[in-house]
Formats: structure tokens, C-alpha cells, sequence
């Protein structure tokens, strides 16, 4: 991996949000030439507290033509990961109609950008397992289950999806690829509006956590687990190795799928005095059992997550507590570079 993405010019949509700051982290670290487009960090996440080393980067919505094209005609990037999103549940009931044009048409504009740029530019869509009908009966979604969704954002998810298909069997020249990934956990999430943040704060604040639906099942999964896989996906996409459908899910080992409770009871053991609260919630669309099978992705990628659920909540847990007295920079660089290591023992 380090061979392929050395010296490589990559452009991460949505670089400064949680996945994509790892991300960039990860590509930084494997000697590539990173350079991202996004909206300007919000205060006090973890972009704006680890920035990772950044070739450039553009300030700009996903939903600006005209920045899009100007960014991808700058970096001239080898290959895109296009993270750039709405990526929560939360406001789907509030601005459903902007959900849809950030997921849906800011995809479609960076494909047609690249479409019309005349470059062959291999891109890995993130699109989210939410996509898959909500109906499976705890069965795990498959790359050939069908799409169907309750709310907005998982509806702009599968659209989102489905146009990044489009674009691949339509236009043979384009390279494209949409992988689509459980819930991703880790260090450096400050969205009070997920169960791990919510969690990590409650718990290292001494404050009770609330537990919304502590019953339902979700494929839980460390963050640089899940973006190995993009990595993985990126460069066999780039090598012409993927024939036919170029749709793949990255989820987690068969520990990793387990319910809100169980996570929170698991997590708690990293923190003295630790206390939660169960509760249900009201309106909501999601499914209660969402299983993820990876299969396809561990045959033909050779991909697999290193990390065990216990693993990877005690990295998280590491990260938050490390806070305290270390620089969020160093936190990130050596959980990076311990997850490289383990990778290439692995190999």
C-alpha cells in the first residue's frame, strides 16, 4: 500500500470532517500528496485540532460547480475519495431538500467535473449501508440486496449510490467505485449527535449518557479499518484490477455487530464511574438489526478489519483520555502509524 500511494496526488472531499481528517492522516502517512475540498472545519473538531499535512485545499461546498471544477483543475489528482456529504440522520425530518442536493447533486456535479475534465480520474463515492432496503429481518445487506429507505438521509444515501453506478456503466471511460461502510467509530469524533462521542464525553465528564434504541443492532467499526478498505478499493480501482460491479461493503468482524447497550456496557469499562441511562426513542426511520456482509470485499480486495469491537473502543477511549496531556496532532499520528505497522505484519 505504501508503494502505490507514495507520491500519489490525492483529492479528499469532505476532508475535514471526522473520516475525512483520518483519512488525510493515513494518506499523509503513506507518503501521498494530499489535498482536500470541504467546508471550513467547525470549531473544535478534530480537523481544526489535528490538521494533517496538507498539500492544498479549497474552502468550498460540494454543491459549487464552479469550485469543484476549479479544485479538480488545480490539484490535478491521480484519484479522489468523495466523503463530502451529509452524514447523519440527524435533519432529515427538518431540510430533507438539502440533504438531497448535497448527497445527490454534489455527486453528480464532482462526477461530471471529472467526466468533462477529459482525465481518466479513479473515485471511490463513501455513499453508507444505510442504503439497503430496511426490511432485511437481521440479514446481512449484500451488494446485490435492494436499496429501499425511510428518511432522507438514508434515501439520498441510495441515490447518492445509485448515481455514482450510473456514472460507471454509462461513461466506460470514468473509473468509479462506491463503497459503502457501517457505523465508523473512533478517537476524534465530536458529534454529540452519535452514540460514541456521546459516550466518550458522558463518561470522561463523569455524566450520565443517554442511550437512544439501546436495544438495536449496528455494525460497529474503527475508523481506520473502514478507510483501509477505501484505500484498498482506491488503488484496485486505479490498477484496472475490478471488473463488472464496483460496489463494495466494508464492514466489521462478526464481533463487531452488536446493540447500543452492549457498546455502552463495553466502553464504560475504559472509565471509572461510568453511567448510563437506557430510554427509547420517539420518531425515527432506521431499522432495528443492520448487518453488513463483507464478503465480496475480503475475496476480491483481499480486505479484512484488523481491529476486534473491544480493540477498538479501548482506541477510542485512549484517544479521549490522551486529550488531557497530549496534543490531538501526536494522538492521531501514532494511532496512524501503530495501525500501519499492524497492517504490514499482517501482510
Amino acid at each position: 500500500m505504501r508503494e502505490f500511494y507514495q507520491n500519489k496526488k490525492v483529492l479528499v472531499t469532505g476532508h475535514t470532517g471526522f473520516k475525512g481528517t483520518w483519512l488525510c492522516w493515513l494518506l499523509s502517512a503513506l507518503g501521498a500528496e494530499v489535498y482536500g475540498f470541504a467546508l471550513p472545519p467547525r470549531p473544535g473538531c478534530l480537523y481544526e485540532r489535528a490538521k494533517p499535512p496538507m498539500a492544498g485545499e479549497a474552502a468550498a461546498d460540494i454543491r459549487d460547480r464552479v469550485s469543484v471544477q476549479r479544485a479538480v483543475a488545480n490539484f490535478q489528482p491521480d484519484l479522489i475519495f468523495h466523503l463530502a456529504a451529509h452524514s447523519y440522520l440527524n435533519g432529515s425530518y427538518e431540510y430533507p431538500a438539502d440533504i438531497f442536493e448535497i448527497n445527490v447533486m454534489g455527486t453528480v456535479g464532482l462526477l461530471e467535473t471529472i467526466r468533462s475534465s477529459g482525465r481518466r480520474i479513479p473515485t471511490v463515492v463513501v455513499t453508507s449501508d444505510k442504503c439497503y432496503a430496511q426490511q432485511m429481518n437481521g440479514q446481512p445487506c449484500r451488494e446485490t440486496d435492494p436499496f429501499g429507505a425511510a428518511e432522507a438521509y438514508s434515501t439520498s444515501k441510495a441515490c447518492q449510490d445509485l448515481a455514482a453506478q450510473c456514472y460507471c456503466r454509462s461513461f466506460p471511460e470514468m473509473a468509479v467505485a462506491t463503497a459503502r461502510a457501517s457505523n465508523t467509530i473512533g478517537g476524534g469524533d465530536f458529534n454529540m449527535t452519535r452514540l460514541l462521542p456521546h459516550l466518550l464525553d458522558c463518561f470522561s465528564n463523569g455524566v450520565p449518557a443517554r442511550l437512544r434504541n439501546p436495544g438495536f443492532v449496528r455494525p460497529w467499526q474503527y475508523v481506520l479499518d473502514v478507510l483501509w478498505g477505501y484505500l484498498t478499493l482506491g488503488k484496485a480501482l486505479t490498477e484496472g484490477h475490478l471488473h463488472g460491479d464496483t460496489s463494495f461493503n466494508f464492514g466489521p468482524a462478526p464481533d463487531g455487530f452488536q446493540t447500543v447497550g452492549n457498546v455502552a456496557e463495553l466502553l464504560a469499562a475504559h472509565f471509572p464511574n461510568a453511567q448510563y441511562e437506557k430510554q427509547e426513542s420517539g420518531r425515527s426511520g432506521e431499522t432495528e438489526v443492520l448487518r453488513l456482509d463483507s464478503d465480496k470485499a475480503q475475496q476480491i480486495l483481499r480486505w479484512k478489519p484488523i481491529c476486534s469491537l473491544e480493540e477498538t473502543l479501548a482506541q477510542a477511549a485512549a484517544f479521549q483520555n490522551g486529550l488531557a496531556h497530549l496534543p490531538a496532532v501526536q494522538l492521531c499520528r501514532e494511532q496512524v502509524e501503530y495501525y500501519i505497522d499492524r497492517t504490514e505484519i499482517q501482510v
